[in-house]
């Protein structure tokens, strides 16, 4: 404002003037505007870099500041990644040059290219490559894409078979991630009960038993004493992150459920110990800290006996965190592993149990499937469009997660109901159904409630009776702060549920809102790291005061942590001293658990189980499995010879028909071949190797490679050339010719093979001579002067090639049994060197020009003329004509 021909300014604080004799005077406010003004112009005087608060920059500044952090944060990523002004100009030179696009992808649409190569091919990527989408190339994704080649233990456990496939899938082709805790995942995969044979180590994998030979392995068949297995073994390793915590698996053997418990101690003693030893597990990514797997008794027998065998005392790096947790089990394997039940079986076990007759008896109330159904109709606002009462009692899908967590949740909704009209007797019933609910409501939240916090879902999980899953839920805790404090932990990570989704590709792919959303209840089976918003880091659950309030909420229901002071007893041993869950009674929570052997079975009363099991030897069992490989190393063939007379059959053919009793040979000429003897659509198992996969220059011919063939001259000479392998074909029966990149010899050697080889000649044999390569002196010779006067060098390779001497190559040449006829266009020369051999009057002669002797006049004839010339002859016996070269009479009979 202007007063008196002045200017004024007022700050918008302003408390009003004060009238006084001398006129009206500013306020406070008003009157420290002025040194205001003056502090703000002498820091915009200033530069930015002397200024601390960002608050009390000018938009000038500001503006100055952002350009100079801009410029050092692209410089900072230009350093990284390489960057400077030469890598720049030679990318110029080759985007000139119509070699570089420059494009810039994001990881997003690098795997969705990759996943559009795997699933369209190559013509895919192409068509989505140039289309607007403008997705990556083919050579873009190379780099992403690896080949990974599993093996198989068909031969039994070996620690090597392990060791490359841990190295296959964590080797240093892989990017490290953040160190983090593993799990160990073991289950079994339905698998049909034939016999394959895996080409690459020339084995019969099925058994369950090790077996080598085709003939003691089909009478140990038919006698029963040996079987085929049903099913195969897996065991994964997955990282407890929450990205990239798929399962990787790492051994695959037959199985069929009637081994021992001590074959599974040993199976994943290698397993840990192959984590340890490989330079792609434990130093790279981080330890194994658990091992899981769903009910199965053998395996949890195993798991007792791993990982129940020292006590965490004081010096172990866990006893700071535990030592002041009453009633939790505080037993461990080496290294601190411990066992995880998978919550998903558990879920479906507590189903199974209260649906069953008998149920589970609380509080002298026996609630099975006949109470729920009266109590569960009362629940009002409940949704059964999904599935009714008596389905969720009479499940007809056992491995039905969803419908297990559906009925739970159902009998938590109970205690909600009305007391008031209640006689004695369902009141009892009442309180029965509400402490259930209260212990299933504790167990459910962890893992499908995504707005908990760490402290809370441990809190939650003190309720819970399943001491496996509960017990390793609370150690993971320490056990991840002692690798990395800022990890965060995920128990919807837990368990063996990583493997068992692994197989599911329809979840990676099908990511529509049913598996995105809350909205009901079989939604919770899809909950995944993403879900989880609220604080999970290690570092912000206080083991202690998290146990602590469980303890006093859980008084009110469950038994006081007074009775855990005793010896020997915890929430794993609430009767102290003795495992229930390694006894040897059948759980009648299990569907389907056959009987185990008396010798399987494992002492209530144990305590040190560290005593059961010797421990492997794992130095002893990689020498004998090295011995064993180079005493089998030898090249194989997919045939073997099946009698005297040397015939060769298919080694595939041989175990579909000796293993398959329902082949009936006599019933149709193709009837092996409709007859499904080893996998769906009758390929090998490993459908991705690709065609020059195993292939050596001893048991292969390849393209590039010599050979010697004859040639033939108007069917009167005969030569042997030197050539080069140009051109491989094989045309199966009724099918057009396919070009190949290497052949089996021992395929490429037989009288009826479908191979055709064509090559360069490089050389004619001089007739009566040994094998000589003479290099004659075709060269140009170019002097220095006369080279271009301008020249640059893009590129230098170096390539070289080492073989020992070998005094019999000239016995290992491979020689064919058919001869393609052609001209032969060489000649002798002024010296008189013969480089054919005259082949007339001689055995040979017809054969090469494809003539032969007719019987009935001796003249000789060609194969396209011999029709004709044989119904001569017989038109003319028909017609009694007379023919004076006729040898021997042609009889006709009407």
């Amino acid at each position: 404002m202007i007063v008196s021909g002045i200017p004024r300014a007022r700050s918008p604080q302003c408390l009003g003037g004060t009238v006084t004799i001398e006129g009206i005077q500013p306020c406070a406010k008003c009157s420290r505007l002025t040194l205001d003004v003056n502090i703000i112009r002498g820091r915009a005087a200033r530069s930015f870099e002397h200024i601390r608060d960002h608050n009390d920059l000018s938009s000038d500044q500001l503006r100055a500041k952002v350009t100079v952090v801009k410029d050092k944060v692209n410089t900072l990523r230009l350093k990284k990644e390489g960057w400077s002004a030469t890598k720049i100009l030679e990318y110029c030179r080759l985007a000139h040059a119509g070699q570089y696009t420059a494009r810039n992808y994001t990881q997003a649409e690098i795997d969705l290219a990759m996943l559009i190569y795997e699933l369209g091919g190559a013509g895919a990527i192409y068509a989505l490559n140039h289309s607007i989408f403008a997705l990556p190339s083919r050579n873009t994704i190379q780099p992403y894409r690896r080949q990974l080649n599993l093996l198989p233990s068909v031969s039994g456990l070996r620690f090597t078979d392990i060791f490359r496939n841990i190295t296959t899938l964590f080797g240093p082709q892989l990017l490290p991630p953040v160190k983090c805790g593993h799990t160990v995942s073991v289950d079994e995969v339905a698998a049909d009960r034939n016999i394959d044979l895996m080409h690459e180590t020339d084995e019969m994998g099925g058994f369950w038993k090790d077996l080598r030979s085709v003939e003691a392995a089909v009478a140990a068949v038919k006698e029963g004493t040996v079987h085929v297995a049903q099913e195969i073994c897996v065991a994964a390793i997955s990282h407890l992150y929450g990205t990239d915590y798929g399962a990787k698996p790492v051994y695959m053997g037959p199985t069929c459920k009637k081994g021992s418990w001590q074959e599974q101690v040993r199976l994943i003693e290698v397993i840990v110990e192959a984590w340890k030893r490989s330079p792609g597990g434990e130093a790279k990514h981080g330890p194994i800290m658990s091992v899981a797997s769903d009910g199965d008794h053998k395996r949890r027998l195993a798991l007792f006996v791993l990982c129940m065998r020292y006590d965490i005392a004081p010096g172990n790096p866990l006893w700071p965190f535990v030592r002041n947790l009453p009633g939790l089990n505080l037993r461990v394997g080496k290294d601190n592993l411990t066992n995880d039940g998978d919550p998903k079986h558990i879920f479906k076990r507590n189903r199974a149990l209260v649906s069953s007759s008998e149920g589970i008896t609380i509080k002298n109330v026996c609630i099975n499937r006949d109470l729920l159904l009266g109590w569960l109709e009362r629940l009002p606002n409940q949704d059964w469009s999904e599935t009714s009462i008596h389905n969720l009692l009479h499940p007809s899908d056992a491995q039905n997660v969803s419908d297990a967590i559906k009925l739970m949740m159902s009998i938590i909704e109970i205690a909600k109901l009305d007391t008031e009209d209640f006689d004695p007797g369902e009141m009892a019933e009442f309180e029965a159904l509400c402490l259930l609910g209260e212990a299933y409501n504790a167990l459910l939240q962890p893992f499908i409630n995504v707005e908990l916090t760490l402290s809370e879902q441990i809190e939650s999980l003190l309720y819970a009776d399943m001491q496996s899953m509960f017990k390793n839920a609370v150690l993971m805790v320490p056990k991840t702060r002692l690798v990395n404090g800022q990890l965060k932990v995920y128990n919807c990570l837990l368990g063996d549920d990583p493997l068992l989704m692994r197989r599911n590709f329809d979840f990676c792919l099908e990511r529509q809102p049913r598996r995105l959303n809350m909205l009901r209840k079989r939604h919770v089976d899809h909950l995944r790291p993403v879900h989880f918003k609220r604080e999970l880091r290690a570092d912000s659950c206080d083991l202690e005061k998290c146990w602590a309030a469980a303890v006093q909420a859980a008084e009110r229901i469950l038994l006081k942590h007074e009775r855990f002071k005793r010896k020997d007893t915890d929430l794993s041993r609430p009767l102290g001293g003795k495992y229930p869950a390694i006894s040897g009674g059948v759980d009648r929570s299990m569907t389907s658990v056959s009987d185990a052997p008396a010798e399987d079975l494992i002492d209530p009363e144990t305590r040190n189980f560290a005593q059961l099991v010797a421990g492997v030897d794992i130095d002893a069992m990689i020498v004998s499995e090295n011995n064993y490989d180079s005493s089998t190393g030898t090249p194989h063939s997919l045939f073997a010879e099946i009698d005297a007379t040397r015939r060769l059959a298919h080694k595939k053919s041989i175990l579909r028909t000796l293993f398959d009793m329902t082949v009936d040979g006599h019933a149709s000429h193709d009837r092996l071949q409709r007859v499904r003897g080893y996998t769906i659509g009758g390929k090998s198992w490993a459908r991705d190797v690709k065609q020059d996969h195993n292939i050596s220059t001893k048991t292969h011919f390849q393209l590039g490679n010599l050979f010697t063939t004859l040639l033939a001259y108007n069917n009167t000479h005969l030569g042997l050339a030197v050539a080069r392998c140009t051109l491989i074909k094989h045309t199966p029966p009724g099918s057009k010719p396919i070009s190949m990149s290497a052949v089996a010899r021992t395929e490429l050697h037989l009288p009826s093979s479908n191979y055709m080889i064509s090559g360069q000649n490089l050389q004619i044999v001089v007739s009566g001579r040994l094998i000589d390569f003479n290099i004659q002196d075709q060269a140009l010779s170019i002097s220095t002067a006369e080279l271009p006067s301008s020249g640059g060098l893009e590129k230098t390779c170096f390539y070289g090639l080492h073989c020992l001497k070998d005094t019999t190559l000239h016995e290992k040449f491979p020689i064919f049994t058919a001869v393609s006829e052609g001209i032969f266009p060489y000649q002798a020369d002024a010296l008189g060197i013969n480089y054919a051999a005259s082949i007339t009057n001689t055995p040979i002669a017809d054969s090469i020009a494809k003539r032969k002797t007719c019987r009935v006049c001796g003249k000789i004839v060609k194969d396209q003329d011999r029709q004709q010339h044989v119904g001569q002859h017989i038109i003319n016996a028909k017609y009694r004509i007379q023919d004076s070269s006729v040898k021997t009479p042609v009889r006709i009979h009407n």
